[in-house]
């Protein structure tokens, strides 16, 4: 393994971007397109995956470095989203093991197993490595060279890829920085491409699948959910209490499986929001900077703290605050966890993603009415349900979410598939269905 000695002075979140024109895209297309060849070769994937695992490793505490510091998560988060990232690696390389490339259905009939072709992968900021090696390791593992466009909010992080990655994965792996947003039209539209791969909100994911084009592709989407949760009854309540705060903290709210209402059984309301209300009073926002961190950090941008700001008061012309976190104020565009109540159906958090520590709190006498609603959601990414009745699980099987989790959120894993249906995606990620997206199917029949 490579010393790391060379490269612990190379961090920087001031890093010289170049953007690109036409002309680099299409040579990087070019590039990437070339090196389908070699990795129709599995030895190659596999070389492949362990040169990234090798390079993740080496370069550790850089990448822990930009997560923390550029997307403003705490350390502990940061390292944690590295060892997640790892993981997707890790998770390629015992999965293409195992594969079986070659099928024989009979004795003269075989299924062949390949890449679909050039992969346009882009990825957000609230898990910026992580993102993309979910992405990318299973990519590579199918044999799909990948162009990487990924979020001007994690641009330092991407540039730091992008200049060091090892040689072997220079031609398979092409970043692309962009300025002028008609050139992501014309990425897509370049007849090499042949799979769009995207995270992020469901206007931007619309938008992708409505390009024109002269060529056909297939499209992974994981888009946007209006994310609910349902507390039927008590049982483990202050475990369940504790779990939908994590998950709605993690990463300041913004991330695609963070909760934006939680449906309560209103015989439980008074414990709940005893509960509720005195772990919020322990949660602070603040500076990840300093070495007294808090439980979470600001939110992306001034922009999206308006939008949050704008939110919070539209729903509370109908709403009532139930609960806020402490805010540090000791840097910019902290948004503590604001809690508010309002009806069944409201018009904030049945209509709008809100993308961070904002959560609407509704109450319910009747579990018809809310299954009903669950039933009818067009933004159906995950939906998380508490309760100890097993006839509600049975019932909860049928609504069409892309994630149901039982009496808990912890929904994500590299060999588990996660996407949406509806308005909130087409596609999945994670798991043998995550890496199949990238594959088509040759039916070969001897005579």
């Amino acid at each position: 393994m490579r010393s790391t000695n060379n490269i612990k002075n190379t961090f920087t979140l001031n890093s010289k971007i170049t953007f690109d024109t036409k002309n680099s895209i299409k040579k990087k297309i070019q590039k990437t397109d070339k090196s389908l060849l070699l990795l129709q070769h599995l030895n190659e994937r596999t070389k492949k995956l362990k040169s990234l695992k090798s390079f993740l490793i080496i370069h550790k505490s850089n990448l822990i470095k930009y997560i923390h510091l550029e997307v403003h998560k705490t350390i502990e988060e940061s390292v944690g989203e590295f060892d997640y990232a790892l993981e997707f690696v890790q998770y390629s390389l015992s999965l293409i093991s195992n594969y079986k490339f070659e099928k024989k259905i009979d004795s003269n009939k075989k299924l062949f197993f390949k890449s679909t072709g050039a992969v346009l992968a882009i990825t957000p900021y609230n898990d910026p490595l992580a993102g993309m090696t979910r992405k990318i390791a299973p990519s590579i593992a199918s044999g799909s060279p990948l162009i990487m466009k990924t979020s001007s909010n994690c641009i330092n992080l991407c540039k730091y890829l992008d200049d060091n990655l090892p040689k072997d994965l220079k031609n398979c792996i092409q970043f692309i920085f962009i300025k002028d947003k008609s050139l992501i039209d014309m990425t897509v539209q370049n007849e090499k491409i042949k799979v769009i791969t995207f995270t992020g909100s469901t206007s931007i994911g619309l938008k992708l699948d409505n390009i024109q084009t002269n060529h056909l592709q297939k499209k992974i989407l994981e888009l946007g959910g209006i994310n609910y949760a349902v507390i039927f009854d008590n049982y483990r309540l202050d475990n369940v209490i504790d779990e939908i705060l994590t998950r709605k903290i993690k990463a300041a709210g913004q991330a695609c499986s963070s909760i934006n209402k939680v449906f309560v059984n209103e015989a439980i309301k008074k414990d709940f929001e005893k509960k509720l209300i005195s772990k919020i009073m322990n949660l602070s926002c603040g500076n990840v900077t300093l070495k007294n961190q808090p439980n979470f950090g600001p939110v992306i941008s001034k922009n999206h703290y308006k939008f949050l700001k704008k939110l919070e008061t539209n729903s509370l012309k109908k709403g009532k605050l139930l609960a806020r976190s402490n805010n540090l104020h000791n840097t910019d565009n902290l948004y503590p966890l604001t809690v508010v109540e309002v009806n069944i159906n409201d018009s904030v958090f049945d209509n709008y993603e809100t993308f961070g520590p904002l959560l609407g709190i509704s109450y319910f006498k009747n579990n018809d009415v809310i299954l009903k609603k669950l039933s009818k959601c067009n933004y159906s990414l995950v939906t998380y349900i508490f309760t100890k009745n097993k006839s509600l699980h049975k019932k909860i099987q049928s609504l069409n979410f892309g994630s149901i989790g039982i009496n808990t959120t912890k929904i994500q894993s590299p060999s588990r598939p996660t996407g949406g249906n509806n308005l909130s995606g087409i596609g999945r990620e994670g798991g043998v269905w995550g890496f199949e997206e990238f594959l088509t199917t040759v039916n070969y029949v001897g005579g």
